[in-house]
């Protein structure tokens, strides 16, 4: 398909489908889209909102406030609310271009002041964007029109709102929490025990030691402990006996396997190990387990913690 009927259609489907994206807490009007195949020069003139170029191929320039800004490929420029501004090329460029405009009254309080910092800080044009996640984004948008094939509406969505949340960082806006995460350090900690719970969850017919679990993350066996104790309050070795009893006691209700099959592929070395553990916990051997269960109408009165 060539350029400009791949284009044409991105413009026909993105001001048809694509104009809101909404996140947590901030919701954006986007007014139009622009895919250009060749753009020349235009009126100096300005708008009562946002609206982010990207050039794709050419060569011109941008001008704002009586100074003009080279463009090539790669380049990236925003024009801010109210900012005269006008764009020359003699030759045209391949321009690609959103105009939007944060919704303040369905918008969280702490983006509303992002947006309003970008409006004071930004850089009106940013160079070898092409190198950088909204030229990235641009360009994957581009591709979705590249053949006549449908359009996934989650993909169409999913690339424009990328897009669009790309646009103030790469412009100037810097704020530590943007994303609104939890500090570096303690999100570390939260992601590396969710991989070791998803590994032990995925891996409890084996044996499951602290040393085996840490190598797999990748850390010392005394940082995992550390881990375990801090989340669950429980050491590693009690932990991975209630999920392996949990497991049990799900497998003895609702599978029709003998106790010793269900030890083994709860990780237990032995039936006799398995009872004697499965007894210290719950205060019944598992036999007398699911028999009562049974008689109970599978009751699920236990409950093991998280």
């Amino acid at each position: 398909m060539s350029i400009e009927s791949s284009f044409r259609r991105a413009n026909q489907i993105c001001n048809r489908q694509l104009t809101r994206i909404e996140t947590k807490d901030l919701s954006i009007s986007i007014l139009y889209w622009g895919f250009m195949p060749t753009h020349f020069d235009n009126a100096l003139h300005r708008h009562s909102f946002f609206e982010a170029c990207y050039v794709v191929a050419g060569s011109g320039s941008y001008i704002e406030h009586d100074t003009e800004y080279p463009l090539n490929r790669g380049a990236s420029f925003l024009s801010l609310p109210g900012t005269w501004h006008q764009i020359r090329s003699l030759a045209g460029l391949t321009l690609v271009y959103v105009a939007f405009e944060v919704d303040e009254e369905r918008t969280g309080q702490s983006y509303i002041e992002d947006y309003r910092r970008l409006m004071e800080q930004a850089k009106p044009v940013v160079y070898g964007a092409d190198n950088e996640p909204l030229g990235h984004f641009w360009e994957a948008l581009i591709s979705i029109f590249a053949e006549q094939k449908p359009v996934a509406p989650a993909l169409l969505e999913y690339s424009s709102t990328s897009l669009l949340l790309s646009i103030p960082a790469l412009h100037g806006l810097h704020r530590g929490d943007a994303l609104h995460h939890q500090a570096d350090s303690a999100w570390d900690e939260n992601t590396l025990f969710r991989q070791a719970k998803l590994f032990i969850h995925d891996n409890l017919s084996e044996e499951l030691t602290l040393v085996t679990v840490a190598n797999h993350l990748h850390i010392s066996p005394r940082h995992l402990t550390r881990l375990f104790q801090q989340h669950t309050n429980q050491t590693f070795v009690h932990y991975i006996q209630e999920r392996r009893i949990q497991l049990a006691s799900q497998l003895l209700l609702n599978e029709d396997m003998s106790i010793k099959d269900i030890a083994c592929q709860c990780g237990f070395q032995s039936v006799h190990y398995f009872t004697r553990v499965f007894t210290h916990k719950l205060g019944v051997s598992p036999a007398k387990f699911r028999r009562v269960q049974f008689s109970e109408g599978r009751s699920g009165k236990h409950r093991f913690t998280e």
